[in-house]
């Protein structure tokens, strides 16, 4: 492997949320070129520290907006938990315009408030100010089963938002279906199907994948997640998460276990590892190439975080998701693969588990070739998006 690819292997990720508008900054994932400093864009999303999802996904979407260019934008970072107030309004009028997401923005317990009811927290006051282009880029409806609705303000905010944006662009037909009842019939027609750039990693950046070290071992990845865990379990969580070892266990007669570790909640799943005696390695993923690198390597990724699912995908890994929540279902069935998911509630969950996973191990390289065939299409649709938002945003 190459100095640089070495070097930055070894880049922590080190955003949170700061005092001056101007303090975040994106780790590179491609080498560095000239900043145009003539186009200006202001991106708000969640900027994380310690979650491998989050940790990307703002390089994917920057990269993506600027694929095939030899410059890059001047690109002001900005969490969207910070609240816009005058100051982060003249930046962004400032720009040749907004950029909002990806992620799970749409999701009202994450960053409560009641500004806009959702994760962006701007008010209905401070958004009318705004004078630029606003694009949604990759935005999901995250509201998990069983929890309670947005308060009204979403709605007010969220028509409001649609008037003055050139498009919604929401990562899944799902999360365009729930949005729909929130919005007045003239602003329907401004949501658009985008999907997370996690999803098309090999596209953005071709053959970065194969500079990575080859893993001898044959070996399945798995993630659990534990956020909200009365909403993805239901009552029954030691019965699930003992079915999830009973899998892990049987997989691990023929296959290395690794634990990827997203967020360290991650790791309340190692007692059942342990407690069935599975040997495994535990792999705290952090900065965006290493977390390529991690999820170019598995034979499978069984995974409950919606990025568990999409960057390995995106890395041409074949996935199976155990569905805990519906935006696992939504991207399983906008790529025409709802067989490559395990509804936790389904009462037979564990044999289907078990049965899904030693099936896409045995047919893994067909798999991977229909992974290249739908990320073709994938990447097709975000730069048709991307080349939209060039046109009205002049850049």
């Amino acid at each position: 492997m190459n100095t640089r690819l070495k070097k930055l292997l070894k880049y922590p990720l080190k955003m949170a949320i700061q005092n001056r508008v101007e303090e975040l900054s994106l780790p590179h994932i491609l080498p560095h070129k000239a900043v145009n400093t003539a186009k200006k864009i202001v991106h708000f999303t969640a900027f994380t520290y310690g979650n491998a999802g989050d940790a990307i996904l703002p390089t994917n979407v920057k990269d993506s907006v600027e694929f095939g260019l030899p410059y890059e934008y001047e690109w002001k970072a900005i969490h969207a938990h910070k609240f816009v107030d005058e100051k982060i309004v003249k930046l962004c009028n400032n720009s040749n315009g907004i950029i909002i997401g990806g992620g799970g923005l749409f999701l009202k317990d994450t960053n409560p408030n009641n500004n806009s009811g959702w994760q962006w927290n701007c008010s209905v006051d401070q958004l009318k100010k705004i004078t630029v282009p606003i694009t949604l880029f990759s935005v999901g409806y995250n509201r998990f089963r069983d929890q309670a609705d947005f308060e009204p303000i979403f709605k007010q905010h969220l028509n409001l938002l649609a008037e003055k944006s050139l498009f919604l662009g929401l990562r899944n037909t799902g999360s365009i279906n729930k949005v729909t009842e929130y919005l007045i019939p003239s602003n329907r027609n401004k949501l658009r199907y985008q999907p997370c750039p996690t999803t098309i990693i090999s596209q953005l950046y071709p053959g970065l994948i194969e500079t990575f070290p080859k893993e001898e071992d044959k070996f399945v990845a798995l993630n659990c997640a534990f956020d909200r865990s009365r909403l993805r379990y239901g009552e029954h969580i030691g019965d699930k998460l003992t079915s999830i070892a009973r899998v892990i266990k049987k997989l691990s007669l023929e296959y290395k276990i690794k634990y990827y570790e997203h967020v360290g909640t991650d790791n309340y799943f190692i007692p059942f590892l342990d407690s069935f005696g599975i040997k495994y390695d535990l792999i705290k993923i952090e900065s965006p190439l290493n977390i390529i690198q991690e999820y170019s390597k598995p034979s499978l990724v069984i995974g409950m975080r919606g990025h568990s699912q999409m960057i390995p995908f995106g890395c041409k890994t074949p996935i199976l998701s155990v569905i805990s929540h519906e935006k696992m279902k939504w991207f399983l069935e906008d790529i025409n693969h709802p067989e490559w998911g395990c509804e936790i509630t389904n009462p037979h969950f564990e044999s289907d588990l078990y049965e899904k996973s030693i099936y896409m191990l045995n047919n893994r390289n067909s798999v991977i070739e229909d992974i290249k065939s739908i990320q073709k299409d994938l990447f097709n649709i975000t730069i048709n998006n991307v080349l939209e938002i060039r046109k009205n945003y002049n850049l």
